[in-house]
């Protein structure tokens, strides 16, 4: 009700939100906010030109003052393929959330101010898939990486087993020294839509098979086989290879040339070298503390591990 000095105070201040209900006016507001997003090809995670976290460096925002109007499919990918420099919109796919099966129509309306609409937050942002050959070359710089912040969500993996066609083999993503064929891959580097094709695809990449017949089955029986078509809700805490200890299975079939020509090609046939000290052992045994121009072989794999509660990325080579 109005008080002396014309101000309305008390009452229900409120808007109706469409189903019957009312909606407090702050969250009615047509404000301008963030627009979190995500990168990917078809393979996997692609770095950000403008990274916000230091330990994930594949997401990133932009305010949606910056998307021109009418705020359509097609504008979002404009704005951020300029920002990426991403060589034409016609060359990416955009979906409103990382659990979403079908990517939006260039037409659709979305709703970018206000509290609603795709890409509220870095937990559930918007996602776009890159063709390869437009992403172009990402810089390798590190500089103000130091500054970003830590993203604290928690770490969750799909589980896997690894065999080729005689036995178990050793897993690129290895994560266990007493268990060598078992891996794991974040589930933020397997790029939508989140169907067994994906995960498969993302497979494929990591561990180097590319051109070899694989197969995904359910579990370690071996008895139901994952259908590239079948869907995996791989944001929920239930889906194939979730568990540790119920991986699923991936195998692959050696051709002539892979029998051949395994033995030559050395594991580990990338360099690193390091351009800053670090004396991480000096705290935790199990790592390895690094000097200015010390070189480390790498397989190139991207692995996430936990330091002091902090994130560390400890490979960051495009494979």
């Amino acid at each position: 009700m109005p008080t002396g000095d014309g101000v309305h105070k008390g009452g229900n201040t409120a808007s109706l939100d469409g189903q019957g209900g009312t909606e407090p006016i702050s969250q009615t507001k047509r404000e301008h906010r963030d627009i979190y997003y995500r990168l990917y090809t078809t393979e996997g995670p692609l770095e950000t030109n403008h990274p916000i976290f230091s330990n994930d460096r594949f997401i990133s925002r932009i305010s949606s003052r910056s998307v021109r109007p009418p705020h359509t499919g097609a504008s979002l990918k404009r704005c951020v393929c300029k920002v990426e420099g991403v060589e034409g919109p016609e060359k990416s796919t955009l979906y409103p959330s990382l659990s979403e099966k079908k990517p939006l129509d260039d037409s659709a309306r979305l709703a970018l101010r206000g509290n609603s609409g795709p890409g509220l937050s870095e937990a559930d942002p918007v996602v776009f898939v890159i063709e390869k050959s437009a992403a172009g070359p990402k810089s390798a710089s590190n500089a103000g990486s130091n500054e970003l912040p830590a993203w604290k969500a928690e770490q969750r993996y799909v589980y896997y087993r690894l065999y080729d066609d005689d036995s178990e083999a050793a897993s690129k993503t290895s994560f266990d020294e007493s268990d060598p064929s078992l891996g794991r891959l974040n589930i933020f580097t397997i790029p939508p839509p989140h169907t067994v094709a994906s995960l498969k695809g993302r497979l494929v990449h990591v561990e180097g098979v590319s051109g070899n017949a694989v197969q995904l089955l359910e579990n370690e029986d071996g008895e139901v086989t994952l259908n590239d078509g079948d869907a995996i809700a791989l944001l929920t805490d239930d889906f194939p290879g979730s568990n540790e200890d119920q991986p699923i299975v991936f195998t692959y079939t050696r051709n002539a040339a892979d029998k051949t020509t395994a033995q030559e090609i050395p594991p580990f046939s990338k360099r690193l070298t390091c351009t800053s000290n670090w004396a991480g052992a000096l705290v935790d045994a199990a790592w390895h503390s690094m000097v200015v121009g010390e070189i480390f072989q790498t397989d190139g794999v991207v692995r996430f591990e936990t330091f002091i509660n902090s994130n560390v990325v400890l490979s960051r080579i495009e494979v």
